[in-house]
């Protein structure tokens, strides 16, 4: 078992989820990570022990360009604050998707941006959780969250990217030491498709080659380590993850970061801004061609 002493690991399996929710010496806020409200009433029917429902769309305003953006600041203080979460605690996120990283991750990078230092994903998710573990527990509306010191934001903005800073790096000559590289998490069909197209530059790194589909987990470290190597990520340097709207782009941000990397940052508007707002010329299909006016 952990002590209070020993390092959560940013990944952890369902066996050291148990050993934690077991333990006294750690303080662990865990967080099903939901987008919208999507799976709340899965969550009361059933979740893991001690779990609390984290809607991470709570207090943000969609737009066209954006429609997943960051919530207001004051009023997500409270939120976290409401549901037991204070600075002093190391979060466990889990969703429940296939692999349990699609809502995850994206916690996870809302989280980083807010300044949580102590955060991890559960391996699998939720599924993995039913498999290997299969304890789960009823909500009770009745419950109040124990009281805790007040969640403070500590905003890092070197996780986010915007359009403004994107056209910036793009504008930049390919071998200007100062251009960041751009990994983008779409499958190849959106990548290259006719119909979508990508940045100048950017490289393809799809969302689904980091997972084992056999198991549904996410594949070991050495494996992770081939699969960003071959696709030219420099993990000493900053990078930018991007995809169609910033959520399996976090996915491959917490990987670099699983990796050792120390600044990977999020294009949040991602494809669905870039597509609406940049010019024609800076949209290029499979072929390498720019869009047509």
């Amino acid at each position: 078992m952990m002590t209070s002493s020993e390092t959560i690991p940013s990944l952890v399996s369902c066996q050291e989820l148990k050993k934690l929710l077991q333990s006294s010496s750690q303080t662990i806020a865990v967080l099903e990570a939901d987008l919208s409200k999507q799976v709340e009433a899965d969550f009361k029917a059933g979740h893991i022990p001690k779990a609390r429902y984290f809607d991470q769309l709570e207090y943000t305003t969609p737009t066209a360009f954006i429609p997943r953006g960051l919530p207001d600041i004051k009023s997500f203080e409270d939120y976290l604050t409401r549901l037991g979460v204070s600075n002093e605690h190391h979060i466990v996120l889990y969703d429940r998707s296939a692999t349990g990283f699609f809502a995850a991750s994206r916690a996870w990078f809302l989280l980083k941006t807010y300044g949580v230092g102590k955060l991890s994903i559960l391996n699998g998710g939720f599924n993995a959780w039913k498999r290997e573990i299969n304890e789960i527990e009823i909500s009770d509306d009745s419950k109040k969250e124990e009281q805790t010191n007040k969640f403070t934001v500590k905003l890092n903005e070197q996780m986010v990217r915007n359009f403004d800073q994107m056209l910036s790096n793009i504008s930049l000559d390919k071998d200007n030491p100062e251009r960041v590289k751009v990994f983008d998490a779409r499958p190849p069909n959106l990548f290259y498709g006719a119909d979508a197209g990508h940045m100048p530059n950017a490289i393809n790194l799809p969302y689904g080659s980091l997972f084992d589909q056999a198991n549904q987990y996410l594949k070991p470290k050495d494996q992770l380590a081939e699969i960003f190597n071959k696709a030219g990520v420099d993990l000493s340097k900053p990078t930018i993850y991007t995809c169609q709207g910033g959520i399996t782009a976090s996915t491959l941000a917490f990987v670099a970061q699983l990796l050792g990397q120390k600044e990977p940052s999020v294009y949040m508007g991602a494809f669905t801004e870039w597509q609406q707002r940049a010019p024609a010329d800076l949209i290029i299909k499979g072929d390498g061609t720019p869009t047509a006016n």
